[in-house]
């Protein structure tokens, strides 16, 4: 026992590692953050793994953006160039629910910008709104967001926000849209949302195999190339 005391005594008063002190910093610097965002920079000026010092800065970034966007992007560059500014570039744009800051992005770019188009699309119009009401004002939001006219993307989501709420499925409501290739885009993305319907019916076990109707998530109207999509996929992975 004489000679374990000391040992139990030295590990007791053994300073804390490396590690541990830049994780107390970095929590440290998190709780200051969170009353003085635009400081973050130099509040997480202590903190030495790059990682948590991005996260940290990071962190001051989204607290920011909601009120003064510009600043939030002053801090995000600042940081390293790559992940670190990319990722908190990404999250500037979606907090100030401005698309056009996705440029800062990066590798995260696209993404950013489709998220932040979903989101900004749920709130410009309610889920009753008319494929032919939506059109036009999808069509300026579009272009604010920086999607060029022939850019399909927006309606791809439009169609899958506004339909996606129908049970059974109408494609047929496509054909509110002034412009064929709209028309055709919108029909193409219910046509993948109903896969992906099958998909969600095949992995929960709630596609009929042994025969019946098909479950209200399935319910479409008359379409024939959605029963034939049932048709093919019944023997192809549904019901294998």
């Amino acid at each position: 026992m004489r000679l374990l005391l000391p040992l139990l005594l030295a590990c007791a008063a053994a300073p804390p590692t490396d590690a541990a002190a830049d994780g107390a910093a970095y929590g440290a610097a998190l709780k200051a953050v969170e009353s003085q965002p635009a400081r973050a920079d130099a509040l997480c000026a202590g903190v030495r793994d790059p990682a948590l010092r991005g996260d940290c800065v990071t962190a001051g970034a989204e607290a920011l953006a909601h009120t003064d966007a510009d600043a939030a992007a002053t801090l995000c560059a600042g940081l390293p160039d790559g992940t670190p500014q990319d990722e908190c570039g990404f999250q500037v744009a979606e907090r100030s629910g401005d698309a056009t800051r996705c440029a800062t992005a990066g590798r995260f770019a696209e993404d950013c910008r489709m998220h932040v188009w979903s989101r900004s699309l749920a709130e410009a119009l309610p889920r009753s709104t008319s494929l032919a009401e939506a059109e036009p004002r999808v069509q300026l939001l579009a272009e604010a967001a920086g999607f060029t006219e022939r850019d399909p993307r927006p309606w791809v989501v439009l169609a899958r926000y506004l339909l996606g709420a129908d049970t059974p499925l109408d494609r047929s409501r496509c054909d509110a849209l002034v412009e064929p290739e709209r028309r055709r885009v919108c029909k193409d993305a219910a046509r993948d949302l109903f896969h992906d319907r099958l998909n969600h019916a095949r992995d929960t076990g709630t596609f009929p195999c042994g025969g019946g109707p098909l479950p209200s998530l399935l319910a479409h109207s008359e379409d024939l190339e959605l029963d034939a999509i049932v048709a093919a996929r019944r023997t192809a992975d549904l019901c294998p």
